[in-house]
């Protein structure tokens, strides 16, 4: 039987990593955590009596401002999720030992990023459409037992389900770079400890910078080039991103977003950029030879 008969298969690759997140104690943990944050913003929007009288009077407005409210808790919650899901999956090789073993059975470097990515891809999107699925379970049980049916449902403007299709691209778009973030951080550092601080560290360190350069522009009394740089910071534009895609909703981000105004092509195009350097930095330290960790 030849060498590239017993070569590991790309999807058994993937099924065994499966194995490894769903032995993953963390894995499940942060699952019911974010279960029981859904319960607590429930209980907080039941005990709202304004929020119920806007259901009524303004089915719209209401529906926005619960999306706004879940939709946040969805970004925050599954960066954090897919970070370290994501970290502890390849960077676990590194400081396990268990790389080599690996590599000596025959699989490939990129065949075995990849099916992680893969599976970190999957993991995504399912934790995407549970959200919506129990979301949208929650919201109609509120409803229902507010107004005793659905027909306000029928109320809402046809342009909010547009938007939610939007709202659902840039949660996409959050996901996958979250992903490569925990994959560039794994790769880079090597070493599980490194992976998860780095990739953790990120986004905070990242907003926070933005308030930085906004004092530091009020300091100087000089708007360039201090306002300039926030142009360019990956999480100020994404967290910018959706009102972009947005005209007729323009919510408050939670987070920071640039100092000077930018267009929809512009924060694709500083997304699309950290995107590569990230994916360049991930494959780049996997197809190095020395695996010496």
């Amino acid at each position: 039987m030849s060498s590239s008969t017993l070569r590991p298969r790309f999807f058994g690759t993937v099924r065994g990593e499966a194995i490894k997140v769903s032995r993953q104690l963390s894995f499940w943990l942060m699952i019911v955590a974010g279960l029981v944050v859904i319960g607590v913003i429930t209980l907080a929007v039941t005990s709202a009596q304004s929020i119920q009288d806007q259901l009524k009077t303004d089915p719209t407005s209401w529906a926005y401002g619960a999306s706004d409210v879940f939709g946040t808790v969805f970004q925050v919650g599954s960066a954090i999720f897919l970070l370290i899901v994501g970290s502890r999956l390849i960077a676990m090789e590194y400081s396990s030992g268990t790389i080599r073993i690996l590599y000596a059975r025959g699989t490939g470097r990129l065949q075995l990023l990849l099916a992680k990515l893969l599976l970190l891809a999957l993991v995504a999107v399912a934790a995407l459409i549970a959200y919506v699925l129990v979301v949208g379970v929650v919201v109609s049980l509120l409803i229902t037992s507010w107004t005793g049916s659905l027909d306000v449902v029928q109320h809402i403007a046809s342009g909010f389900w547009t938007d939610m299709e939007r709202w659902a691209l840039v949660q996409g778009i959050s996901m996958g770079i979250a992903i490569l973030l925990a994959a560039a951080a794994a790769g880079l550092g090597r070493g599980l400890a490194f992976a998860i601080a780095a990739s953790l560290a990120f986004y905070p360190a990242d907003n926070f910078s933005v308030l930085l350069e906004a004092l530091a522009a009020r300091a100087t009394k000089h708007d360039d080039p201090w306002l300039d740089f926030s142009q360019y910071q990956l999480g100020a534009n994404l967290n910018i991103l959706l009102n972009l895609l947005e005209p007729g909703h323009n919510a408050r981000p939670a987070f920071a977003t640039p100092l000077q105004p930018v267009d929809l092509t512009h924060a694709l195009v500083v997304i699309g950029a950290f995107a590569l350097v990230f994916a360049v930095i991930a494959v780049g330290r996997t197809v190095r030879p020395d695996v010496l960790e």
